[in-house]
């Protein structure tokens, strides 16, 4: 018999943001789980108002659920922008880039649950970054070590839910 590991639960409230995330200023992020064997990982992102992100395509699916402010995507116009109590689905290939709306008062809070990578495009085409499950395992850690941060000791890691202790 397979003994399947108990749910993992984190009070994602929490958790540290790691700020300016990947050299952005006005975008916080901290890892809610990262699945590197399945290739997944779930973030919740807190967005400055205004803030553009520069293009990038998702080679899996996307899951987007908006808890507080308003967002789109500059390619999609006729599509209604998403805004808090919204759910969003992106098709694997699609490529987009994600801008915050101008009036926004406060910060835009949004949950992904990502599968496979984000590629990130530069002003010419070319590739800037690839995030994953990976990646952000690597990344978030460093990041909050760097601006001083406590880094959680436990994440959901690998395809059987496995508990990891992070590395110090």
């Amino acid at each position: 018999m397979i003994e399947m590991p108990g749910a993992f639960h984190t009070a994602t409230d929490d958790l540290p943001y790691a700020d300016d995330w990947a050299g952005t200023p006005g975008v916080r992020l901290k890892l809610l789980m990262a699945d590197i064997e399945g290739a997944r990982l779930a973030v919740r992102i807190l967005f400055a108002p205004g803030v553009l992100l520069p293009p990038h395509k998702h080679t899996g699916e996307v899951h987007a659920f908006t808890l507080a402010g308003e967002w789109s995507y500059l390619e999609y116009p006729d599509n209604p922008p998403s805004r808090a109590g919204s759910y969003l689905y992106e098709p694997p290939g699609s490529t987009h880039t994600l801008k915050v709306a101008d009036h926004n008062k406060g910060e835009t809070d949004v949950i992904f649950v990502v599968y496979g990578a984000m590629i990130h495009y530069g002003p010419n085409g070319e590739i800037l970054a690839i995030g994953d499950a990976e990646s952000h395992l690597r990344d978030w850690p460093e990041a909050l070590r760097a601006q001083g941060k406590p880094v959680p000791a436990t994440l959901p890691i690998g395809g059987a839910m496995r508990y990891r202790r992070l590395r110090d």
